[in-house]
């Protein structure tokens, strides 16, 4: 059960409260509130803060404070809160009160809940996948505001959306017509929209920096420009070859088209490994590190043994992430995997920026529901493994990008990075992820 001080009820005189900037910016028509408390009165009184000084600080009640103020009322009933109320229970307050009032404008009530929503996740942490995960979810934030996880998750999409471009929503009136709009738009043609907005309209260096990094491009064809010797770290994500459709379950890759995700045949798939461990070989400097995510059933020795045929050194034992569920297609036979496997190898004599760090990383997957690429992996996970074989000012190179996620790490660890990846729908889909994280 969510609850905040009751707070104390006193006169104040109007002088005495400041407003500042409110969650309220449609006043609405005030003709009708100021008849009826003249005829009845102040049924309920303001919410005010308590500040320092002795004055106050309004949370909720703007409308009757404007009306009451306009007939120069000497004194107004308040309940008073303490100076050292928190700003979440100073949002709750104002958006309990108002919900109750004269109703908000669609958007204002989208962007407190948004504000509400992303405020607890700050506090409490962003809720994992799974049972029992610690955190906020939009569940949370549903049964605080007393509506639907549908009606909270739908209000946070149309402010998201509304930040990067208002003019998609200029003609709507109500909460039925922006989603309509959106109803219109699918999921692709949305991020395509959105992401060249961001792209002509952005002022942002490192979101240009990003943009530029993100290359649409065949790896084979774009590594060709790329010097000898040039990078500290290369960090492969390749295709597994293991008809990725028939791996994942049905819901998880329903979003994607064949399309979206560029298989590689099993029949033709070690030659690509060594094309590509050569094409990376030579771009590394002289003492670097690889690292290369891969399907154990059933290549774990088809990318050993390339890795060694390319020149590298490697271990059998494994670097791996560890997750907080499993997946599984036949539960009757099969334990549920809840790990996922990546090749670290070396070209020269390069040392760990942790030294002796244990080779696990558990960090709780993308939730379904959020994911932008089939095998998107999280960017907190990166980060660490980044930070183990990197060190600040390295160059990372990508070259399979999909989600994009390795370049935002990359560069909130204080490293350079480049990547391609042929799927413009993916790198809408980064534009508007590393735009969301950078506001």
């Amino acid at each position: 059960m969510y609850t905040i001080n009751v707070g104390r009820v006193a006169m104040v005189p109007p002088a005495s409260i400041s407003i500042g900037d409110r969650a309220r910016e449609e006043m609405g028509e005030l003709t009708s509130l100021e008849e009826s408390i003249k005829e009845s009165g102040l049924i309920s009184p303001l919410a005010v803060k308590e500040l320092n000084d002795g004055t106050y600080f309004l949370l909720a009640g703007e409308r009757r404070f404007t009306v009451l103020s306009k007939n120069n009322v000497t004194e107004i009933p308040v309940r008073i809160y303490p100076h050292d109320i928190t700003e979440l229970e100073v949002k709750s307050i104002e958006l309990a009160e108002n919900f109750y009032r004269k109703g908000f404008e669609y958007w204002e009530e989208d962007n407190l809940i948004a504000e509400i929503h992303a405020l607890k996740q700050s506090i409490h942490g962003t809720k994992a996948p799974g049972p029992n995960q610690q955190g906020w979810g939009t569940r949370d934030t549903s049964e605080l505001l007393g509506t639907n996880v549908a009606s909270v998750s739908t209000a946070i999409k149309r402010t998201e959306l509304r930040n990067i471009s208002p003019d998609l929503f200029s003609k709507c009136k109500t909460q039925s017509d922006a989603n309509k709009v959106i109803k219109k738009l699918n999921e692709a043609a949305t991020k395509e929209i959105l992401a060249k907005k961001i792209e002509n309209n952005n002022s942002s260096s490192i979101l240009n920096q990003l943009s530029k990094a993100y290359i649409l491009r065949d790896f084979f064809d774009g590594v060709k420009e790329v010097p000898d010797n040039y990078f500290h770290l290369v960090e492969i994500d390749p295709p597994y070859a293991i008809e990725l459709n028939k791996a994942k379950k049905s819901d998880e890759v329903s979003q994607y088209t064949e399309s979206d995700y560029n298989e590689i045949p099993k029949d033709i798939y070690q030659i690509f490994l060594a094309n590509l461990f050569k094409e990376c070989y030579r771009v590394m400097a002289e003492h670097s590190w690889l690292l290369c995510w891969f399907a154990p059933e059933p290549w774990f020795e088809i990318v050993y043994q390339e890795l060694h045929n390319t020149g590298f050194t490697t271990t059998r034992m494994c670097g791996i992430w560890t997750k907080s569920q499993g997946q599984n297609k036949r539960p009757e036979i099969h334990l549920s995997n809840s790990y996922e496997m990546f090749f670290y190898a070396w070209k020269g004599r390069p040392a760990l920026n942790c030294p002796g760090r244990l080779n696990e990383f558990s960090v709780p997957p993308v939730h379904p529901n959020n994911k932008t690429h089939p095998t998107e992996r999280p960017i907190g996970l990166m980060r660490e493994i980044y930070n183990t074989f990197a060190f600040p000012g390295s160059r990372v190179f990508i070259p399979f990008l999909g989600s994009g996620n390795g370049l935002i790490a990359a560069h909130e660890m204080g490293m350079s990075a480049i990547g391609y990846e042929k799927s413009s729908g993916y790198r809408d889909s980064f534009l508007v992820k590393a735009h969301n994280r950078m506001k």
